[in-house]
């Protein structure tokens, strides 16, 4: 009988551990919707640089490496599956594309390099390489506060050449926003001046 009774406490505390797994760890989509797909300094960046580049190109964000470059038709079986493995596993910031045909124009990373464990900090190899090696030009930003629409596109300017860019804004500073135009009839305010001295 005392035997039963153990057998019976030892299933009891089975059965709780197995549905304990279940109900915590049983769920197959343990997920949750981010707050902000980009951070403060990624959203502020891609606003100055869809400012620079204006209506021309298109901006695409967080692209793999295997979206952009195709392996050539020649390589080993090896040397295939190691390139791939690698190629996935790569994300570029944003890749700058002609905004008619959507061909590649150049990628562009931002570099927090304030210490060596920061975001792309140190160049990767491969990653410069490959996109060397296709013909793309490669463009890293350094993360910095106070960029302007002028320095981004001074900046791809260096690597770039002279591509077109969208015009820099002739005025300076803020537009004081108001009436541009007298909003009564002249007539009547000087009709006022002159009575208002008698």
């Amino acid at each position: 009988m005392e035997f039963i009774i153990v057998l019976l406490v030892l299933l009891a505390v089975m059965a709780a551990i197995v549905v304990n797994r279940f109900i915590h760890h049983g769920n197959p989509f343990p997920f949750h919707k981010k707050t902000q797909l980009f951070t403060h300094v990624e959203r502020s960046f891609l606003q100055l640089l869809e400012r620079a580049v204006g209506g021309q190109y298109k901006i695409i964000n967080r692209v793999k490496l295997a979206d952009i470059l195709e392996l050539k038709d020649n390589a080993d079986s090896k040397t295939r599956r190691a390139a791939l493995l690698k190629l996935n596993a790569k994300y570029l910031d944003y890749v700058l594309c002609n905004a008619d045909d959507m061909s590649i124009v150049a990628v562009i990373d931002l570099v927090n390099n304030t210490n060596k464990e920061g975001h792309k900090a140190v160049p990767d190899w491969f990653v410069s390489g490959a996109l060397e090696a296709s013909g793309i030009p490669y463009v890293r930003m350094k993360i910095k506060a106070g960029y302007t629409v002028a320095d981004i596109q001074q900046g791809l300017a260096a690597k770039l050449g002279n591509i077109p860019m969208a015009p820099l804004p002739l005025v300076k500073g803020t537009v004081k926003k108001g009436p541009t135009r007298p909003v009564r009839p002249l007539t009547t305010a000087l009709h006022r001046h002159s009575t208002s001295r008698y």
